[in-house]
Formats: structure tokens, sequence, C-alpha cells
């Protein structure tokens, strides 16, 4: 009894709700009527599946505020959205904001809201009628599979999709499917008008829609090659922009491609930027591939792939495009730089990665700090951009400031150029000098002079050597700062002692003739090499920790010093080894 009492008032209270969420509930008078809706479905080559909305409203009451409007489809299609955007249908480029996940009222559904402007909300205020387009991309709603039809073999594709918007409100509408070119209308259970015009099979099916609208519909079609039409994504696509000296942009994209067909794919194609020219693409090792234009599309390529069914593969594709992505600002060294995300190509990367490289000396001056990083070098500046799951449609237009003087144009030619110069002038000279003449007589070193200062030197190379140990030790509070301190001092004693003790051996060495002079002044400007090396790690290290240089900049300087620090070192061990023979 209590279970069936229970039962009953969930029943009470679901048809409460459900009336009071519906604007056509009894008793009240909704302020808008849905004239119109034209449902457009359009599968896209690679397998997303576009849906477009356009639904003409008018008031229904005077002085009607109307500021929001939901429309939605079954909840069932939620983990398949990608993205959704609304425009006003007379004027496509004013855009209307976008609200998603917001339900449509009644549970089961998907819902967006449009937020209208001032001026949208306005016109139906004083009564006139106004038209909205919402456009969704979905994902995996495409199936692919091969089958006989008509006693031929062919590669047939289904499509899933909600076959009527989900409203509030019962109106007419009026479905429209556009086939990819060069498929195959397979007839179903809807009842469609076929018209086929330009290579393309048009669907188109009227219906007096009602209310909350919850139907699945389905579409098939067939083409007898695969690269008349096939499904697969992309996981990555990674861009690499840069911009030369005479204001060209080159572009250098990696792709992976994974296959999403149940049949292998012999090639697919890419759709570029209209004036993307000395275009190129290799396979991920760098081997060339063979691309080709379409023939009814000049800025698509066909690029031979060959994939297998799941398979992923990586490709890269490099191209030009002309001076009109840069222009002069006002003077002779101020530029902009206009780019757009994906241009006109219908595709859907998961991950996307963008890194803008300006020329050597380039200044950026302005750029949109919301998205981009600014990514600084010694001579040269980078915008770096990341994002996941984007579609064509977030294709906003991106302009960037820069300035730039001619002079860094010819700044590499100029300094190899003088670097040249320098060095011809140093080797005339060398040439030109006086040559030393020949020593007559040759004054043996004695050996017991030459051993003692190897020996002196390696005694203080250690004791310089526990120096820095002791330091060490002392910084991690492995020995006390007083221990410290005197053990510190009587090292340095000893360094001193063994300086003074080599600074005579030296100059008895010197003393037996040319060869031993030149053999001592090596070994004293290595030494004098590596205190400098030694300086210039600590300034480097100050620098890196004030910020002043980035990580990149900071290893490779200390690998350039660390690599002249190991040049003296072997001058140095050269040099002892000769003296010990």
């Amino acid at each position: 009894m209590r279970k069936t009492t229970f039962l009953l008032l969930m029943g009470i209270l679901t048809i409460i709700s459900f009336s009071l969420s519906s604007p056509n509930r009894a008793g009240a008078t909704p302020q808008v009527q849905v004239d119109k809706v034209d449902h457009v479905i359009t599968p896209v080559y690679g397998g997303l599946l576009l849906i477009n909305d356009t639904i003409r409203i008018s008031p229904v009451i005077e002085n009607a505020r109307i500021e929001k409007f939901s429309i939605g489809f079954p909840l069932e299609y939620k983990s398949n959205l990608l993205f959704a955007i609304a425009y006003d249908t007379q004027n496509s480029s004013r855009q209307l904001n976008v609200d998603l996940d917001t339900g449509i009222g009644v549970i089961g559904y998907y819902g967006v809201t449009v937020s209208f402007t001032d001026e949208v909300s306005q016109m139906i205020f004083e009564g006139e009628s106004f038209s909205l387009s919402v456009v969704y991309v979905f994902s995996d709603l495409i199936q692919s599979s091969t089958k006989l039809i008509d006693v031929t073999g062919e590669y047939l594709y289904t499509a899933d999709f909600p076959l009527y918007p989900s409203l509030a409100y019962a109106t007419t509408c009026n479905v429209t499917i556009i086939l990819p070119k060069n498929t195959t209308y397979v007839a179903g259970d809807i009842p469609f008008n076929t018209i086929k015009d330009d290579e393309r099979y048009y669907l188109n099916y009227t219906k007096d829609l009602p209310s909350f609208a919850n139907i699945h519909g389905e579409v098939s079609f067939a083409n007898q090659a695969t690269d008349g039409f096939t499904c697969f994504s992309i996981n990555n696509l990674n861009r690499e922009i840069t911009v030369d000296a005479k204001n060209y942009v080159y572009v250098s994209e990696s792709i992976l491609v994974k296959s999403e067909t149940e049949f292998p794919i012999d090639k697919i194609r890419i759709k570029l930027p209209a004036d993307a020219d000395d275009v190129a693409a290799f396979y991920e090792q760098g081997e060339p591939l063979s691309i080709s234009t379409d023939a009814s599309e000049n800025d698509t390529y066909t690029i031979p792939l060959n994939l297998g069914i799941g398979e992923v593969r990586n490709f890269k594709l490099n191209y030009r495009l002309d001076a009109r992505h840069t222009r002069l600002q006002g003077n002779t060294q101020s530029y902009e730089l206009n780019l757009s995300l994906l241009e006109s190509a219908q595709i859907a990367p998961k991950t996307f990665t963008l890194k803008i490289i300006l020329p050597e000396g380039a200044s950026i001056q302005s750029f949109p700090r919301q998205t981009f990083n600014v990514e600084r070098d010694i001579f040269q500046e980078r915008l770096l951009l990341s994002l996941s799951n984007i579609t064509w449609l977030q294709n906003d237009e991106w302009s960037f400031t820069y300035s730039y003087s001619a002079f860094w144009a010819s700044f590499r030619p100029t300094l190899w150029a003088i670097t040249i110069v320098i060095v011809g002038s140093i080797i005339a000279f060398a040439w030109q000098r006086p040559r030393a003449p020949k020593p007559v007589s040759i004054i043996l070193v004695p050996r017991q002079t030459l051993d003692d200062f190897v020996e002196t030197y390696e005694e203080r190379k250690r004791t310089l050597s526990e120096i820095e140990q002791t330091r060490r030790q002392a910084r991690k509070g492995k020995i006390s700062r007083r221990r410290y301190k005197i053990r510190r001092t009587t090292l340095e004693n000893r360094v001193s002692t063994f300086t003074k003790k080599l600074a005579v051996l030296s100059q008895k060495i010197m003393s037996g003739g040319a060869k031993y002079a030149d053999t001592m002044r090596k070994l004293e400007v290595a030494e004098v090499e590596l205190e400098n090396i030694d300086a210039d790690i600590r300034r480097i290290e100050v620098r890196f920790k004030r910020g002043d240089i980035s990580a990149q900049t900071y290893r490779r300087l200390l690998e350039d010093d660390l690599r002249r620090q190991e040049r003296a070192k072997t001058t140095i061990d050269g040099v002892l080894l000769r003296l010990k023979e």
C-alpha cells in the first residue's frame, strides 16, 4: 500500500514539474513562438558530423523582452559533441554567446542556451521576428563497413544523429541531409525526397515537430574508392610558423593521423590555405611523400599514407605563405602579422600546438595575451600556444605587431665578413713577422728541476681541490664554520708556498731555451684561461638565477664554457706530460 502511494505521489510530482517547465503549459502564454526550423546534417570528410539548426522565432505578445533561447538534442549524444557556435542568420559575422550543457527544462536532453544581444532583444521587443543559427560539430557518429550493394563491392558509411532538434515548442521542421561528393545514397526507412546535384545527393524531409522531440535518425551512403570519403582522426597537430627577414611566412606541420575505418585507407586529403606555395610532405623519418592537388579544389592536397585498420602514422607538411600575412605599418620598422587557426580546413585536432618564430632582432609589441605565451632568447622571440579539442569553427584571426630593423637582415653576413677580415689580418701579420733566430746552442734543464716542477704543480692542484671540497662540506653543514676557517687557512698557506716555489722553478726552466720558454707560456695561458672560465660560469649562474637569461640560453652558454674548460685542462695535462718525458 505504501509503495503504491509513493509511486502515485512521484507521478503527480513529475507531471507538475513538466507542466511548470514547459513554456506551453496550460494557463501560461509563451512569449515567443518558433515559426520554422531548418535542420541540416552534413557528414564532413574525415568522419565528423556537422549539424546546423536555423530557427526563426517571433513574439506572440506585445513588448516581450526576450534575452535567451534554448535548443538541444537527446542526452545520448552529449559525449560526441566537440563544439557549438551560434550566430545571426542574416549576418553570419555577428556571433551570439553560447552556454553549453544548460538543459531545456526537461530531463533527458542536452541543452544549449543562446544569449541575444541588446539589439536583437530590442528587435523582438518591437514585434519583429529573428532568425538564429546554431552549429554543432559531432565526432564518432559515422560508422564504416564493407558491403555488397547492387552486386558491387563498395565502402559503406552509416551516420547516426538526432533527426530533429529538441525544442520546448511545437513547430514545423525541414530536415536536409547533404551527402559527401561522389557518394551514393543507400535508401533507408525515412521517406526522403532525393535530389542529385553537382555529384552530391541532397535528402529532404518535412515534419510537424512536437515539443521535446527525442528521435534518432540514420542515413547510409557508399562509395567505390576509399579516397572519396573516409574517416580518420587527427590526434596531434604541431605547427611551427617562421617569419623571415623579408617577412615571408614559412609553415612546418607535424600531423599524427589515426585510421577510424574498418578497412585500409590508401590516401587522405588535407586542405591548406589558398595561398600555400612550395608544398612538400614527408614521412616522420624524412622520406619524401608524393603529393598531388585535388582536381576540383586546388588548395586540397592528396597524401598517400596507406593506413591500415586502426593504424596511427605521423607525417610532416612544409609550405610557404605569401607576404599578405605581414603588413608594414606607418613606419619602416613596425609590422603586423595576421594568422588564422585552421584556415578553412575542416579538421578537429585533439591536441594543437603552435610556435611562431619572428626574425632575429624582432621585438614583439602586441599579441593576444590571454592565449599566447612569449619565449625570449638573446636575439629572437617566440610565441607559444597549446589547445585541446579544437575545430575549424574556432577560426579566430589573430593579429601580432612587432618592430624589426633592416639592420638585422645583414647582421650575420656582416659578422662573418668582419670575422674573416680579422682572421686574415692576423694570418698576414704572423706571416710577415720576422722569424726568431734559431738558437745557437741548447741549454739542457736538469731532470731534477723538471721533476720538482711537475711534483709541486700537482701538489698545488691537489691542495686547491681540497679547498673546494672543504668549501662544499661547509656549505652542506658537514663541518663547523670554525673548523672550515682553520682548514681553509692552512690549505691556502700551502698553496701560497707551492705558488712561490713554482715561480722559481718556472724561471729556471724558461732559461733553458726557446723550447722550454714556449712550453711554460702555454701552461701560463691555459691557467689564465681556466680562471676566466670559472669566473664566466659564476656570472652565468648569477644571471640565470636573476632571470636575465632563459634556461635554454643558460644551458648553451654553460656547455660552451665547459668545452673551453676541458680544452684548457687538456693543454695543461699535455705540458706536464712533456716535462715528465
